[in-house]
């Protein structure tokens, strides 16, 4: 993975930091993010369909690197399946590693056949691959929340804090001249136009955006969801491999982008007053 892009130099320990995760969650289900964040609430065991995700991420990931890096296919596929098989047997629950399992969804010979098919897929179009698998480090700006040192003399002090969003873009890619901020998706559901136009609100990805903007100089509105359905073989005649994997292109404007920031900082400084209230609502 390349190394951390920032455009602050704050101890990020003493900042506030956010991603898309916990800000969906926590618009999502306050009660659900209190849980986690704060009390630290987490399962006993690993869900298969997050881990698979990952695996598979870090398979296309080394694929796209090596692609980058000029590598021919024949043995950029062949390294990115060994960055994928290493994924898996790291991230996956054991129990979706045992020869019982050789037929499933996410199983491992599975994952291998989505893997080429994605390459396969893709390939033909010819991207530019300008980044890949990009940690970075977005200052946002402050927020002011009520100090804990607040006393009846003074009730309303407050206190700032500096906010840090984080996140990992997973590429910027050219086609036809448009520079694109990429988005990986798996999923076991049906992809259907529905599913993908849910993606033009998906406030991860306009935070992405902006990333790369701000953090790599990326002039950009444009973003690209690359969806593929996890779906075991099938038994009998079924949908061809190559129809597994959607293509989404977006555009966010102006306005779009300008909000989110805003919008973001109002969210946490939400989070903020409900931590330390210590109310969360229950939905």
């Amino acid at each position: 993975m390349a190394n951390l892009i920032k455009n602050t130099d704050i101890d990020f320990s003493k900042a506030i930091v956010i991603d898309s995760t916990l800000i969906k969650t926590y618009r999502a289900c306050q009660k659900k993010y209190d849980y986690f964040q704060n009390h630290r609430y987490v399962k006993k065991s690993r869900s298969t369909a997050p881990s698979f995700g990952i695996a598979m991420h870090e398979g296309i990931a080394q694929f796209r690197i090596q692609r980058k890096n000029s590598t021919l296919y024949p043995l950029a596929v062949e390294i990115g399946q060994a960055a994928l098989q290493q994924a898996y047997q790291k991230h996956m629950p054991a129990e979706s590693q045992s020869e019982v399992m050789t037929d499933d969804r996410r199983s491992l010979n599975n994952a291998i056949r989505l893997y080429h098919g994605f390459c396969q897929h893709y390939e033909s179009i010819g991207y530019k691959y300008h980044y890949v698998e990009t940690p970075f480090g977005l200052y946002l700006g402050q927020i002011e929340v009520p100090s804990p040192l607040a006393n009846e003399s003074d009730p309303n002090m407050k206190l700032k804090k500096d906010v840090i969003y984080v996140g990992i873009i997973d590429a910027i890619m050219e086609s036809s001249g448009i520079i694109y901020v990429n988005d990986l998706k798996s999923t076991a559901m049906n992809i259907t136009e529905n599913y993908l136009n849910g993606y033009q609100m998906d406030q991860g990805l306009i935070g992405y955006t902006i990333a790369a903007r701000e953090l790599l100089g990326i002039d950009t509105h444009h973003a690209l969801i690359h969806a593929f359905w996890v779906q075991a073989p099938p038994k009998t005649k079924g949908k061809p491999l190559d129809e597994y994997y959607h293509t989404k292109p977006l555009y966010f404007d102006d306005e779009q982008l300008a909000e989110w920031t805003s919008n973001t900082l109002q969210t946490i400084t939400e989070i903020e007053e409900h931590k330390l209230s210590g109310k969360c609502a229950m939905y």
